[in-house]
């Protein structure tokens, strides 16, 4: 209903006046104010829980950009928040569209991100700052006694909570008790809403040449073309694929004849750089251990006897086929060379993001020290004779902090190793090695190997598998999924291994 259809229905309407939902439509102040304090209310709601935590903010922001934009030329204050939403919507959309993508932690590390919080932060402040001066205003120009502490105790109480969240406070009761404070200023701002447009507050809203739906839709439109090349231009690591160098020189081939016979696994062996090759010569010994993994559910099986039911996973495929070896060389120290080895059996799926983190021997067995820098490479055939092979997106040691029930916040440093595997090829593979050296005698040969793969595309924000694995996933069912194996023995006095399995 436009207003020239508003004023006619107002000459012929009855004494009892207009239905509330009409009127609704067609009053600026109320529309506009109705805007405004729901989108203030759902900015502040935080669900967790089917993507509320983006969903509700978002429309919040979207809600008081519509409502500032009709009030913006009835004061310079009013006309201030809507400069401030505008600026709001500005820094927030960006941030969605980039954690659509695998570079959000790179966004999030740089001081780009801290001027999109903090920027956001301040523009809310100033916002609701902005408007209790501007409701002010508009309450001396209709004569009305100044009665505007429901916007003043807003502003107030954002300042508070920014506060409580830069000091890391996280107690429940200041929690709820905010939480009941702020439904209590939103339903106070309203009453003065409500008691202003009683008292015959009227606005005639700024005239715009874009209407709100064109303006929402504008804004939809960007989300999804932002999103959606997101999803499909930047979710996997960018890879250098080669095709694989020509013959070994006549040392490496030596090298690797030994390692060979040393008992060295022929395929595993094949896939070793020249370099990683040469620094085995002089090899003692090699110590092997394979092993195939499941990257699926599986399927349940119940087995039942004597009134007893049985329930256990059975697992028709293992995807992935891990060979762990290490390479005993001469020295002063007894010295060792650790690789880990991975191969994919079948087609691996998606060809998103993978992450290996390995903790190594050094890290948690106080008898060996590191020796040598962690090398690797990743490889694949094309189905036609050739083999093509690329680094590690990244590799090497990282520090971060792990959260536990157990032991609280910790700092750990492993060694991690990004990639994507490529959309088409056979025998997708790779493998990553490191020395350690003995610092005491006595000690087991304990490496780990943590393989992360992810198996789909949506999610949101976007994780890349070194991301979800720091966070110590474990999801067997969902985007990601770990597996996990070990290389463990001792060397015996007599100089034999003994093998953990």
């Amino acid at each position: 209903m436009t207003e020239r259809d508003f004023d006619k229905l107002l000459e012929t309407a009855a004494e009892e006046g207009l239905p509330d939902d009409i009127v609704r439509e067609v009053t600026p102040w109320r529309k506009a104010m109705g805007n405004i304090i729901g989108g203030s209310g759902m900015c502040a709601i935080t669900i967790n829980m089917l993507q509320l935590n983006v969903l509700l903010p978002t429309i919040g922001v979207i809600l008081q950009l519509l409502g500032f934009r009709s009030l913006r030329r009835e004061n310079r204050w009013l006309g201030a928040c809507w400069v401030l939403a505008l600026l709001r919507v500005v820094l927030l959309l960006p941030v969605l569209v980039v954690d659509a993508t695998i570079y959000r932690e790179v966004f999030y590390s740089s001081g780009a991100a801290k001027l999109a919080v903090y920027g956001s932060v301040g523009t809310q402040l100033l916002l609701f700052f902005c408007l209790w001066r501007g409701l002010r205003a508009a309450q001396k120009k209709t004569g009305l006694p100044v009665r505007s502490g429901s916007a003043g105790a807003l502003f107030a109480w954002y300042l508070v909570v920014g506060t409580l969240a830069q000091v890391g406070y996280a107690g429940w009761v200041a929690a709820v008790f905010m939480l009941v404070c702020y439904i209590c200023i939103l339903k106070s701002l309203s009453s003065l809403s409500k008691e202003m447009e009683e008292q015959g507050y009227a606005i005639r809203p700024a005239g715009v040449r874009v209407s709100d739906g064109v303006l929402v839709k504008g804004i939809l439109i960007f989300l999804a073309l932002g999103i959606g090349g997101g999803y499909l231009f930047f979710g996997r690591y960018p890879m250098d694929w080669r095709p694989e160098a020509g013959e070994l020189s006549s040392q490496a081939a030596e090298v690797r004849g030994q390692l060979l016979a040393l008992g060295y696994p022929e395929g595993a062996l094949r896939d070793l750089a020249e370099e990683d090759i040469l620094s085995c010569q002089g090899a003692l010994r090699v110590v092997v251990h394979e092993v195939d993994e499941p990257v699926n559910q599986g399927r349940e099986v119940r087995e039942t006897w004597e009134g007893y039911t049985q329930v256990s996973t059975v697992y028709d495929v293992k995807e992935l086929h891990l060979t762990d070896v290490a390479v005993e060389l001469p020295g002063e120290r007894e010295h060792w060379k650790i690789f880990h080895h991975f191969l994919w059996t079948v087609d691996p799926g998606f060809p998103g993001t993978e992450s290996i983190q390995l903790w190594p021997v050094y890290n948690h067995i106080e008898g060996w020290a590191a020796k040598d820098p962690p090398t690797g490479r990743v490889l694949y055939d094309d189905g036609k004779g050739n083999t093509f092979t690329a680094p590690y997106h990244s590799l090497g040691a990282e520090g971060y902090t792990t959260q536990s029930i157990f032991w609280g916040d910790q700092y750990v440093k492993d060694l991690f190793a990004t990639f994507s595997l490529p959309s088409r090829g056979e025998n997708q593979r790779g493998y990553i090695s490191y020395g350690i050296v003995m610092a005491r005698p006595g000690y087991i040969i304990d490496s780990w190997i943590n393989y992360t793969h992810q198996r789909s595309r949506f999610q949101y924000p976007v994780l890349t598998a070194r991301e979800n694995r720091k966070q110590g996933g474990w999801n067997t069912s969902g985007t990601f999924v770990l597996v996990q194996n070990a290389l463990q023995f001792f060397v015996m006095e007599d100089g034999s291994i003994d093998m953990w399995e």
